[in-house]
C-alpha cells in the first residue's frame, strides 16, 4: 500500500511539471517567432570586377571575367561587355567565339540575378538565353594571375 501511495504522489508531481518542449504552434516556422528577415542590398559594380569560378576550382574554363571598364570574357567562348541593372542584375552581352575560327557573329545575353551581398562568393542565379531553367550560382572570387 505504501508503494501504490508513493507511486500515485510521484505521479501527481510530474503532472505539475512545466513541459520541456515547446508546444507545436510556437516553432519558428509556424508563427514566424524566431524568423529573420534577409537584409535588402544595392548590388555595388566595384565587387563583381573579377575573376569568377562557376564550379569553384579556379582551375578551370567554367566561370567568367569581369573587367572594371566594362569588359567581360565567359566560359571559353564568349566575350563582351557587363553592366548592373535593376534589382541587383548584371547583365552580360557576349559574342560567341570558336577556338581558332575568332567571333561567328551570334550575339547571346545573360542575366545574372545576384541574391546576397558580393563578398568572395557570388550567389544567385544565372539565366541562359535558350530559355531554359536558370542556373543556380555559387561561385568563388580566384586570385588574380
Amino acid at each position: 500500500m505504501r508503494n501504490a501511495v508513493l507511486t500515485l504522489l510521484a505521479c501527481l508531481a510530474a503532472c505539475g511539471q512545466p513541459r520541456s518542449t515547446a508546444p507545436q504552434d510556437a516553432s519558428a516556422g509556424a508563427s514566424g517567432v524566431g524568423r529573420v528577415a534577409e537584409a535588402a542590398f544595392v548590388l555595388e559594380p566595384e565587387a563583381m570586377v573579377g575573376i569568377w569560378s562557376f564550379d569553384r576550382s579556379c582551375a578551370s574554363g567554367d566561370g567568367m571575367i569581369l573587367h572594371a571598364d566594362g569588359r567581360a570574357s565567359y566560359d571559353e567562348w564568349g566575350e563582351g561587355t557587363w553592366a548592373t541593372a535593376d534589382e541587383n542584375r548584371v547583365v552580360l552581352t557576349l559574342s560567341r567565339i570558336e577556338p581558332g575560327l575568332g567571333p561567328t557573329g551570334e550575339t547571346l545575353t545573360y542575366n545574372i540575378d545576384v541574391a546576397a551581398p558580393v563578398t568572395d562568393d557570388l550567389i544567385g542565379q544565372l539565366a541562359r538565353p535558350d530559355g531554359s531553367e536558370p542556373r543556380g550560382l555559387n561561385a568563388l572570387r580566384c586570385p588574380d594571375s
